[in-house]
């Protein structure tokens, strides 16, 4: 008997959290300001990118789409979205 309490709890929860889940809404993500690299992205640019990008922003802005973009002669950028304030 209490194994099935249990468990119509542990179910009645889930069913609660699904219904809660959805009228979050979906995350809006806006573009962040490039950040400036010294030389040209080359084959790592990307990689290196990415742990800038970490550094500088929270876990929690959920920084995505990082990718490095060549701006000129040894110059690049790291370019990437957050989620919106």
């Amino acid at each position: 008997m209490k194994n099935f309490s249990m468990i119509s709890i542990m179910c009645l929860v889930a069913v609660l959290l699904g219904l809660i889940t959805p009228s979050l809404g979906e995350l809006k993500y806006c573009p962040a300001p490039d950040i400036p690299r010294a030389g040209s992205c080359g084959a790592d640019g990307n990689h290196d990118c990415f742990f800038t990008v970490l550094g500088r922003y929270p876990a929690s802005k959920m920084p995505t789409k990082i990718h490095c973009v060549d701006v000129g002669n040894n110059q690049s950028k790291c370019s990437f979205e957050i989620i919106c304030d």
